[in-house]
């Protein structure tokens, strides 16, 4: 199994589960086969795989399950969200077009809604990113219960994937793709 592949399954293993939404993964340039490969044998499966930032030594790639992605991203609070940041959109394809235009310039902190985080943490992150409740998969300011619960859930799905992975299965083994 290459690096890619083992990052990307503990990294976006938990979207691939179904845990999360979305994920970001970073890996190095030249890894674009891989990427392409697990992105046709999880298209059948409802993910998407979208290269968000490059520049000469790094890929930035953002998996996503499309289905539930659009759901959330058409939901009215956080179009309205989105909107104080100049997003329209009327799908979630767009709305990925225009985090990747705006992933060009300083990092654009609304990423937290494409990746399935309580709307109210990525307010609060940008209100007081120093004043959060508990710190994991990401800043929490509301609901510390919950997130700590599915910080556990993150963290024993993705022991689980990694050691599928360390025992040679790979991802389309371990999710039954393609």
């Amino acid at each position: 199994m290459s690096a890619a592949e083992y990052a990307i399954g503990r990294y976006c293993g938990v979207t691939f589960a179904g845990l999360k939404i979305a994920s970001l993964v970073s890996l190095r340039k030249g890894e674009e086969d891989v990427v392409q490969t697990l992105s046709r044998r999880f298209a059948g499966k409802g993910f998407a795989f979208r290269l968000l930032r490059e520049d000469e030594e790094r890929l930035l790639v953002y998996i996503c399950h499309k289905e539930r992605l659009e759901k959330y991203l058409l939901s009215p609070d956080v179009r309205a969200f989105l909107a104080r940041f100049g997003y329209a959109y009327n799908s979630a394809e767009k709305a990925l077009e225009q985090l990747k235009c705006r992933m060009n310039g300083e990092f654009p902190h609304e990423i937290g809604v494409f990746l399935g985080y309580p709307l109210c943490d990525v307010c609060g992150f940008l209100q007081d990113p120093g004043g959060c409740i508990l710190c994991g998969a990401w800043k929490v300011y509301e609901n510390a219960d919950e997130a700590a619960r599915t910080f556990e859930r993150f963290r024993r799905c993705s022991a689980c994937i990694c050691r599928h992975m360390d025992n040679g299965r790979s991802l389309t083994q371990i999710f039954n793709v393609g």
